[in-house]
């Protein structure tokens, strides 16, 4: 994959780019790695988590959760996939300290099973 400077089109390989760090670019422009794009967040009772990194799950889950509960949708599935569990545990103590939070169990195996976590929000 390669990252083009916006100023002369001249290409850079991405591993340049590790860890968020910018590249100064011959022609004088300053690289960025990516540039961050705000998009709307569909609010229907369903968030993938794999988009996300693990630092921002402690604010999005909460705040996602509390925009269903304003457009009513009281049954939430939150998939954080299988991998190691870290972020299962993370998501669970999570919804455990939520007054919001009326219940949560694993989905069925046709909804993700132990990858993702079904929450039951008070009305």
């Amino acid at each position: 994959m390669a990252i083009v400077c916006p100023a002369c089109g001249r290409q850079y390989d991405a591993t340049l780019f590790e860890f968020g760090r910018s590249v100064a670019c011959d022609c004088g422009e300053v690289v960025q790695p990516f540039e961050p794009v705000p998009m709307e967040m569909p609010i229907d009772g369903e968030l993938d988590l794999h988009t996300f990194l693990p630092a921002e799950v402690k604010d999005l889950v909460p705040e996602y959760l509390r925009a269903c509960r304003e457009r009513g949708i009281l049954r939430v599935r939150v998939v954080h996939g299988k991998g190691t569990g870290a972020l299962l545990r993370t998501v669970r103590a999570l919804l455990e300290r939520l007054d919001e939070v009326e219940s949560f169990e694993p989905a069925e195996p046709g909804e993700g099973g132990w990858g993702a976590t079904i929450v039951h929000l008070r009305k």
